[in-house]
């Protein structure tokens, strides 16, 4: 097997006649006798004889040597039937983005996990065969998963890894084998690409982010081409030091103690190159915020160029200087750099000079916050001194509002949640301004549902039954527990008419933005999908410009789809909002919409992969061409006065969606009609 080059060492073996190693060879001996009796068994009774083999090596996996003596079978492996019946069967079929999930995982998963890659290194280098996966495709396989497992290639400690140092410790031993095996040209530049396109996107969490730029400048030197290393250093300097001063200052105080003895103008040099940087990446650095502040304090007719605003984000800095240096007093801290993206998205938008924003952001200023919120909005700082849960809810703020379509839901089924603060941060921003004062200050978000007044802290636990994961945004984490329950119990009063819940509970829960008409593919009442061409019909004539008369969405409009994987099976239901119809510069007619999961690319299956750029998105928006994205549409709002010509959509492009749908989450549904 062929080793890999730059500062690379492959793992040795133990040395010694130890107890370690009689027990690894001990290990061993089982493993051979399990193999053994796993490979004579008739196809259908492998599954009896699997469970030793994994037994066996779990134990092997927890030494160097004992990791080595599997990688050296795994051959045997793939050939005895090791994976034979269960979901790694078929390597043709595995996702990329699971594997990292897998080796973290509980039970025995993390073991077959561990297995199979090492199957997959033995298919890379010829060792072994399977009739569903060539040796160019593992090596592209293995190449990927390194790239989307950079903190197992190129370990360093972590609390996770701290508090399961066993399950990181195997998991670690699996990719110094697969190492051994892929050469690590184009990784760098592998996991930039990735960087690119969640920068693209703008979230306002960037946590992912900063975390692959740190891993990615851990791949050792001597592979990269120049465009790489640029592409790198760029990102470096935008979350970390764009100047010399910056990149020689050990943290942001010793940053501020040299900026101290600069000349306004120097500063304001010093500020324009992070700007700069903020322009071309959508991130911020912890040293912009130091210049930000002494700006403020000191020479606030700079901050347009300091934030790197264009001309109307230049008005607005005119037309509310006081109130925008008092945001960067209180909100733009080193410890919530994001605040300033969000800052000029403000600024950009235009929202300080609504009166009910201005009001709303000077009353965050003044509410006392609940000591419950406080613990909330401070539990990933418990070291920064000075930082208060007024300015992290303040940061967040202008993080929503600067960047609506950057919200993501997080690991939570709460997408309507993520979706309405998204729609009413485009729409309502003094809605939510209000409802995030309220939940702060007095511990509920009210909702009024058909004359009966909901509270949120009165109400049972929503779709996030245990709790609401809190790795969000401040605004998300504060807001996303009561709009849960606010939206599940308004499910719940619903629950028992003949009709799609949604129909009613969108226009409740969102506002009078959300269109009166409402359509749905699946029958209520026997779980159906039915007439589902008359569906496709109705879609195309309320959206598509060239049967809707021309009418143009005003609104998002909250629309549910079936999400499906890579191979076309169903998932399960997700709220999007649709954004925009309009064609792309290739001119093909695309729907634009904002998913609320934050990561808009997943691979639908059958030809249907949302992008993110490239096709004329605006950031935070996916996008799919029309017919794509009909196809795995389930439900949607229309306005019943703007439907146009249902009729004139051809015969073939309604079977084609239509067919396409049955063929992928249709599966899972009895149709009629």
């Amino acid at each position: 097997m062929s080793g890999d080059n730059g500062e690379m060492t492959t793992m040795t073996r133990e040395a010694g006649d130890g107890a370690g190693s009689e027990r690894v060879r001990g290990l061993e001996r089982q493993l051979d006798e399990a193999l053994v009796r796993l490979d004579e068994a008739a196809p259908f009774a492998k599954v009896r004889y699997q469970t030793e083999v994994f037994r066996v090596a779990a134990d092997l996996l927890d030494s160097d040597e004992g990791a080595h003596a599997l990688d050296e079978r795994a051959p045997r492996l793939e050939s005895a039937g090791a994976f034979a019946g269960g979901p790694w069967e078929d390597p043709g079929r595995l996702l990329p983005d699971l594997v990292g999930v897998g080796l973290k995982g509980e039970g025995v998963v993390p073991t077959i996990e561990a297995l199979s890659e090492l199957r997959i290194t033995a298919l890379a280098t010829g060792d072994a065969t399977n009739p569903h996966m060539s040796a160019d495709e593992a090596r592209e396989f293995l190449q990927e998963i390194c790239a989307k497992n950079l903190d197992l290639m190129f370990p360093h400690p972590t609390e996770e890894s701290r508090a399961r140092p066993k399950v990181f410790a195997r998991a670690e031993r699996v990719f110094r084998l697969v190492r051994e095996h892929v050469p690590l040209e184009g990784l760098r530049a592998h996991v930039l690409e990735e960087i690119d396109l969640l920068c693209a996107q703008r979230p306002v969490r960037t946590k992912r982010i900063l975390a692959l730029i740190e891993q990615a400048a851990r791949v050792p030197d001597g592979e990269e081409d120049s465009e790489a290393q640029a592409r790198l250093d760029l990102y470096q300097e935008a979350t970390g030091g764009a100047t010399p001063l910056a990149r020689a200052s050990d943290d942001p105080a010793a940053y501020r103690a040299s900026t101290l003895r600069l000349s306004d103008e120097e500063v304001r040099d010093e500020a324009r190159v992070f700007a700069g940087t903020l322009q071309a990446t959508g991130l911020a650095s912890p040293y912009h915020t130091v210049l930000l502040r002494r700006i403020a304090r000191k020479d606030p007719e700079a901050l347009p160029d300091a934030l790197g605003v264009g001309e109307s984000g230049r008005a607005e800095i005119g037309r509310n200087a006081e109130l925008v240096a008092q945001l960067v007093r209180l909100a733009v801290l080193p410890h919530t750099a994001p605040a300033v993206a969000g800052l000029v998205g403000v600024m950009e938008r235009g929202l300080l000079s609504r009166s009910e924003v201005a009001g709303g952001l000077r009353r965050l200023v003044e509410i006392e916050i609940r000591p419950d919120v406080v613990e909330v909005m401070l539990d990933r700082f418990p070291d920064s001194a000075g930082l208060s849960a007024t300015s992290v809810l303040l940061a967040g703020t202008l993080g929503v509002l600067g960047r609506p379509l950057g919200i993501g839901q997080g690991n939570n089924p709460t997408c309507q949640a993520a979706r309405g603060l998204s729609l009413w941060s485009l729409h309502g921003p003094g809605l939510l301004l209000g409802m995030i004062a309220t939940a702060a200050r007095d511990g509920f978000v009210k909702a009024d549902f058909e004359g009966q007044s909901l509270r949120s802290d009165e109400l049972e636990p929503g779709l996030a039954k245990d709790a609401v994961d809190l790795d969000l945004d401040p605004v998300s984490k504060l807001l996303v527990p009561h709009l849960d329950r606010i939206y599940t119990k308004m499910m719940q009063l619903v629950s028992l008419r003949p009709e799609d819940g949604h129909k009613w509970v969108n226009p409740a829960m969102y506002g009078r933005w959300v269109q009166s008409g409402f359509a749905s593919a699946i029958d209520p009442t026997t779980g159906a999908v039915r007439h589902h061409a008359a569906f496709v019909r109705r879609f195309f004539a309320t959206h598509h410009p060239d049967y809707n008369d021309g009418h143009e969405l005003i609104y998002p409009n909250p629309v549910g789809i079936m999400v499906t994987d890579v191979h076309g099976a169903l998932l399960g239901p997700h709220a999007v909002s649709i954004q925009r119809i309009a064609e792309s510069p290739e001119g093909e007619m695309r729907v634009f919409f904002f998913n609320p999961n934050n990561e808009g690319r997943q691979d639908w299956g059958r030809g249907t992969t949302p992008t993110v750029s490239g096709n004329g998105e605006q950031p935070g928006e996916s996008s799919l061409p029309f017919e794509g994205f009909v196809s795995r549409l389930y439900a949607f709002h229309f306005d019943p006065l703007e439907e146009g010509d249902a009729f004139a959509v051809p015969e073939e492009t309604v079977s084609a969606v239509s067919r396409l749908a049955a063929e992928t989450w249709g599966r899972a549904y009895a149709w009629i009609g």
